[in-house]
């Protein structure tokens, strides 16, 4: 991920909706997370840019955000919460013990059946309504039901870099994936270990 925020916002890394979704929270391994969606407007904002909402939803919803104000900031704390929710599956995934699906198959007892798909170029979207503020969080729940049910569950990992954690697919050949990016954290944790190497090593 990247130290600037706003670019950090427009980083995808995770390979699949929910994955990204639980990367809206950077530096999350630190004593000073940054908050990438602090509020159902940059919720929105970012859903738009990871193309999981068409353009006509998104404003459908951002009107309806500004005439009940209480009942987006209660769609955020779910956000925050199914987050957390991801991380903690995620972290058995890893580990390999068992997922505790519970709080998932809940919020996905209450969710419609998917709709259809629509063309929002460069992709295809489904072609929510624009009627309910917790819409944007459907496909973040579709997509990990689909993390779930394939073999793309073995292949977690997490990025490595100190205090990254971003969650990503590990797709390479042989799982050896160490960082959300290697342009990114990759570089930035190469050049921090060969200063610590400089450091260390006596000088003659």
């Amino acid at each position: 991920m990247s130290r600037d925020p706003a670019r950090a916002a427009t980083q995808f890394f995770g390979g699949r909706i929910c994955l990204d979704f639980a990367n809206t929270l950077d530096w999350r391994l630190t004593d000073a997370p940054q908050e990438l969606i602090p509020d159902y407007g940059s919720f929105l904002s970012w859903s738009r840019r990871r193309g999981t909402l068409a353009k006509t939803t998104a404003g459908k919803l951002a009107s309806l955000a500004l005439r009940r104000s209480a009942a987006a900031a209660a769609v955020m704390q779910e956000a925050h919460a199914l987050r957390s929710e991801i991380w903690e599956g995620a972290e058995s995934l890893r580990s390999g013990a068992e997922v505790d699906l519970a709080p998932f198959n809940r919020r996905l007892a209450g969710l419609p059946p998917q709709p259809r798909l629509i063309g929002a170029r460069p992709a295809y979207v489904h072609d929510l309504s624009g009627k309910r503020l917790d819409e944007p969080l459907w496909p973040v729940l579709w997509s990990l039901t689909a993390l779930l049910a394939s073999e793309d569950a073995v292949r977690l990992g997490a990025c490595q870099a100190a205090g990254c954690g971003w969650l990503f697919v590990d797709e390479s050949p042989n799982r050896s994936r160490l960082w959300c990016s290697s342009e990114v954290c990759g570089n930035r944790e190469r050049a921090r270990r060969a200063y610590a190497k400089r450091r260390s090593t006596p000088r003659p």
